[in-house]
């Protein structure tokens, strides 16, 4: 299926402007937000663009290594594949839906004090992060305010008005939307570039 296939691995590839122009900035400035919410509808990208920021603050050939000035992730070195095929210590992907629970964001909050193992940060993505519990967000919501320098969390939502407002004013919000007819032309491209599909200017 194509969306899996051509799922956006770098920030220049996202399809969304908005979004792709917001999180340029954040990765260009000098610091990094330690939380964010990205909000809005399934299948608008908010958990690939999650992963392609993980795997650009732990690339080891960019900016945050040192190495180059570019903001991007290589999707080469040992950090961004092991990110990309899941299999980072660094960083961590949880379901909100099934792991909503205070043990469980207990364990995560105690996991975030060790540093990372090979990136630079340990970054959490929290999908589904509106079906915590009250006391899970209470928890959680101590972390936020103070948290390990080494550590992001990235919350995901499709219902924001779930989330605490403690929680909200804690994070950087990214709102995703709907697709714009631009965004659509920009993924089309993508893929009839890199399929090699012939067809006619209806752009």
């Amino acid at each position: 299926m194509f969306y899996l296939t051509y799922r956006p691995k770098t920030i220049n590839e996202l399809d969304n402007v908005r979004v792709k122009e917001r999180m340029r900035k954040i990765l260009e400035s000098k610091d990094l937000p330690h939380a964010f919410l990205l909000v809005g509808p399934k299948g608008m990208g908010k958990t690939s663009t999650a992963r392609i920021f993980a795997k650009a603050v732990n690339c080891l050939k960019n900016k945050f290594a040192g190495k180059s000035d570019s903001i991007e992730p290589c999707n080469k070195c040992a950090n961004c594949t092991t990110i990309t095929s899941g299999g980072s210590p660094d960083v961590v992907e949880q379901d909100a839906a099934s792991n909503r629970g205070i043990d469980e964001i207990r364990k995560l909050i105690s996991e975030a004090s060790y540093s990372p193992m090979s990136g630079k940060y340990r970054v959490y993505i929290i999908d589904e992060a509106h079906m915590i519990t009250p006391d899970a967000f209470n928890a959680l919501l101590k972390t936020l305010e103070e948290p390990p320098k080494t550590v992001i969390f990235i919350l995901a939502t499709t219902n924001e008005e779930k989330i605490p407002v403690t929680i909200i004013s804690r994070c950087v919000k990214i709102s995703f939307g709907l697709a714009q007819k631009a965004d659509l032309l920009h993924m089309l491209k993508r893929i009839i570039k890199s399929e090699k599909i012939s067809v006619s200017d209806f752009f």
